[in-house]
């Protein structure tokens, strides 16, 4: 099941009004994407034997994105969306077809955000991310909306494959992605294991005296990984799954009526894994991580529906992430750390 939202609106730009409701819709945006000339290569050696991987950060307005070369069996490089709220990676059915890549099983139908998709298995073997070998294991072949065209990302590199690495650091402000060493085994703990509580982060990934430190709840199943951080908002404690795979923060509908979120004349096109969407903005008012106060901004709201199969109230997305220059995603000790870069 795929959790993440793939949102590529930009809710700073002038799009046009529908006369009908007087709203303004922002329309969907174009991310910057990895240059092809980099090719399969470009990670590099970092101190204390970490590895760092070039990535390219995409800002559009208050809209951010963040994408990674990949290569499979030799062939790329590939864009592909860093997407820790994807619970498993996904690759584009057309890619899939293109590298002939071995389907497991029968195809599988998903939820999204008031749609559903069909799926496949496929095993991806040799496969690297910017020169980092990755090892071969099974991902989703689905067909997503703003993905496999010309100038549009190919797949999905989600927590499934970060999680093997114990942490990762997702430096928005230099663009790059630090694993402290290599890939391990997938994660094998169950529903809430990691605390947090006595947890300390990779030396390598936290450089000074972070702005915020927040207790990561990590989920893990079938090959799947789901990752949850509590967040303030508006004085009520939710749950957020962390997700850079949303380039615009979300809330469910819901939970934004209960909280009193004012609304607003603007709207964004939006896509989520099955389909096209147009998401009414809300003033996310006061809210904070950790007692840190986020900044005030508009995020989308709409009816998470299925997709609440951990327990989430809404997708953190890397708009709001990004304020802290590099994020820390310690799977292995169930922490979250802001501004470690």
């Amino acid at each position: 099941m795929l959790l993440a939202l793939v949102i590529p609106g930009a809710p700073g730009d002038a799009g046009p009004a529908d006369a009908a409701t007087h709203r303004i819709i922002i329309p969907l945006a174009n991310f910057a994407l990895p240059p092809a000339s980099l090719g399969c290569r470009g990670a590099a050696p970092a101190a204390g034997g970490a590895t760092t991987i070039p990535i390219t950060v995409s800002r559009i307005h208050m809209q951010v994105a963040a994408t990674v070369n990949v290569c499979v069996s030799g062939s790329g490089p590939f864009p592909f969306v860093i997407d820790t709220g994807a619970a498993q990676s996904v690759v584009v059915s057309s890619l899939a077809r293109r590298l002939r890549l071995k389907v497991q099983g029968r195809p599988e139908v998903f939820e999204g955000v008031d749609c559903t998709g069909t799926s496949r298995t496929v095993v991806m073997p040799a496969w690297s991310v910017a020169g980092l070998p990755l090892q071969p294991q099974t991902v989703s072949a689905a067909n997503i909306p703003g993905f496999g065209g010309r100038g549009q990302p190919l797949g999905l590199i989600g927590s499934d494959v970060w999680s093997r690495f114990g942490a990762i650091r997702v430096d928005f402000a230099r663009g790059a992605l630090v694993v402290p060493g290599p890939e391990g085994p997938p994660i094998t703990t169950g529903i809430g294991s990691a605390s947090g509580s006595t947890a300390v982060p990779p030396a390598s990934l936290v450089n000074g005296r972070p702005q915020a430190v927040v207790p990561m709840t990590v989920e893990s199943a079938l090959g799947e990984v789901v990752i949850t951080v509590p967040l303030r908002v508006g004085g009520h404690s939710e749950t957020f799954a962390p997700d850079t795979g949303s380039s615009q923060t979300v809330i469910d509908s819901g939970t934004a009526m209960a909280l009193h979120l004012r609304a607003t004349n603007v709207a964004a096109r939006q896509t989520t894994v099955c389909s096209y969407v147009t998401i009414p903005l809300v003033s996310s008012g006061p809210w904070s991580v950790a007692g840190q106060p986020l900044r005030r901004q508009l995020i989308g709201s709409i009816n998470l529906g299925a997709v609440q199969l951990a327990g989430f109230s809404g997708l953190l997305g890397s708009d709001a992430m990004s304020q802290f220059g590099s994020v820390v995603f310690d799977y292995s000790g169930g922490l979250m750390v802001f501004g470690a870069g």
